[in-house]
Order: C-alpha cells, then structure tokens, then sequence
C-alpha cells in the first residue's frame, strides 16, 4: 500500500481534486511500474561452443614440408640481415671517405 506523495487535508479537497490526484497518483505508478519491469528485462545471449580436436601428429611429408619452409625462412632471413648489415657498412665507408676529404688539409 502506498500514500499520496503530496499531503493536504482531505476534508478540504473537493471531489474532483481528490479523484484527479487519485488518478494522478496510479498514472505514476503504472509509469513506475514500466520503468522497473523495463529494467529488469536485460537481453541474455547465449552461444553456442563447438569442440575441434586437432591432431598432434603429422604424417612424414607434411613434416618435411614443414621443415623445408622453415629452413627456406631462415636462408631468406640471414640474406636479408647479411644485405643490411652490408648496406650500413658502405654507408659508414661513405661516411668517413666524405669527413676525409671535407677535413684533410692541403
């Protein structure tokens, strides 16, 4: 049970008034009501999960293969770190023949 929010006296309302804060008053709980039912209602997501077991174990060939791509990798990978290393010695070479000739007295 719940009380008016606002409180007058009663005996000195009129019909009318008193039937309109009435009304009033359930309007607002219906309003009140439809909020807390609006959040209580929450969306529930559920998913569904699937199990994939994989195999551990490579038949002969597809282990080569793997091999043989790694081993390609790593060729490409030091060729590419022996060009670079390359590349910043000649730059260092540039380097001190240009700060030989800019400083060397004649």
């Amino acid at each position: 049970m719940t009380a008016i929010s606002e409180t007058r006296d009663l005996t000195t309302l009129t019909t009318a008034a008193l039937f309109g804060k009435l009304r009033e008053h359930e309007l607002e709980m219906t309003r009140l009501k439809e909020m807390e039912s609006a959040e209580n209602k929450s969306i529930s997501l559920a998913l569904k999960s699937k199990v994939v077991e994989i195999e551990t174990s490579k038949d002969s060939s597809e282990k080569d293969s793997d091999y043989e791509d790694l081993s390609l990798l790593t060729k490409k990978f030091q060729k590419f770190n022996k060009l670079k290393r390359r590349a910043k010695n000649q730059q260092s070479k540039r380097y001190t023949l240009v700060e030989k000739t800019l400083f060397t007295t004649r």
